[in-house]
């Protein structure tokens, strides 16, 4: 198959990416290598390099290349930045998106569109599931929920696209997905974060709670949703059931590493818990099997 994978040099694309050159499919990626790097593109696999604001760039891709799957997963990420510079999260995840789902009526392909927990942003009521209210705080008071109210607005025009156009699209929200090449810088995630932090930085009371996901896993689903027949317009969380408090997290991560823990300030629109309904995952025969422990334990 010809895949074409927007962010495929960054964390959950280069892992991806891996998988589908393991199986014998023909690649491309498409990055900017702003947050991915080169060298996470294997070898075989064609690196277009550029912005996906960029709709040239898409036409030019796609005139040589004809996908027949489209992985968008191509977002400005990282935590820090969505106050920081709302302006350009807004851009360039809601643009991109919007150049994605051209290429993919172009072309004919398949999409597969990366959204995000964050898309619900502050919404209480668990666990989160497709039929969910999106809740954001008014944005006089922070811009912490631009890359949340971009994730909604991408699934909005995925779900525009199904309907007046006939597009082959699906929907995946990985949630906390950690492992291996995880950045852990200053806007990064938090396992890696934390892994190499002296001290670890937990904010708040550190009793608000994740799901995280081991990245091994959260592929197999990615690969799933991609691959499978009849699952247009239908949208998947992919998550562990194991959900734990940031506070827990990072005593686990003190044991591997030695490092002290100090409270620090709450993070703007930070919630106190996300929890995924995964009942809509039977039809992908799609679970996570990685606990916690296992997981961190591979990345000592």
């Amino acid at each position: 198959m010809r895949v074409l994978v927007s962010g495929g040099a960054g964390f959950l694309g280069s892992h991806l990416v891996d998988q589908l050159i393991s199986r014998g499919d023909e690649v491309v990626v498409f990055d900017d290598l702003s947050r991915g790097h080169r060298e996470q593109v294997p070898n075989g696999v064609i690196l277009v390099e550029g912005d996906v604001r960029d709709s040239s760039k898409w036409t030019e891709i796609c005139a040589q290349f004809s996908p027949e799957l489209i992985h968008h997963l191509a977002a400005v990420n990282g935590t820090r930045r969505f106050h920081r510079e709302a302006d350009i999260v807004a851009d360039v995840n809601v643009n991109g998106t919007r150049n994605a789902i051209e290429a993919a009526k172009a072309t004919g392909a398949r999409l597969v569109f990366y959204s995000s927990p964050e898309s619900f942003g502050e919404q209480s009521v668990m666990p989160l599931a497709n039929d969910s209210n999106s809740v954001f705080t008014p944005a006089h008071e922070h811009q912490r929920h631009s890359y949340g109210a971009s994730k909604y607005l991408g699934e909005l025009l995925i779900h525009h696209a199904i309907r007046d156009f006939g597009l082959d699209a699906r929907i995946l929200r990985p949630f906390n997905a950690y492992g291996p090449r995880l950045h852990g810088d200053a806007d990064g995630q938090v396992v890696s974060m934390m892994l190499l932090a002296n001290p670890i930085e937990v904010h708040g009371d550190g009793l608000q709670t994740r799901s995280m996901t081991w990245v091994g896993d959260v592929v197999e689903g990615m690969l799933r949703v991609g691959d499978l027949p009849d699952l247009c317009g239908m949208s998947f969380n992919l998550a562990s059931e194991e959900e734990v408090s940031m506070l827990n997290l990072a005593s686990m991560i003190s044991e591997i590493t030695g490092a002290k823990i100090v409270h620090t300030g709450e993070n703007h629109g930070d919630s106190r818990r996300r929890v995924a309904d995964l009942s809509g995952n039977d039809k992908i025969g799609w679970k996570a099997s990685t606990s916690l422990v296992e997981g961190l334990a591979q990345l000592r």
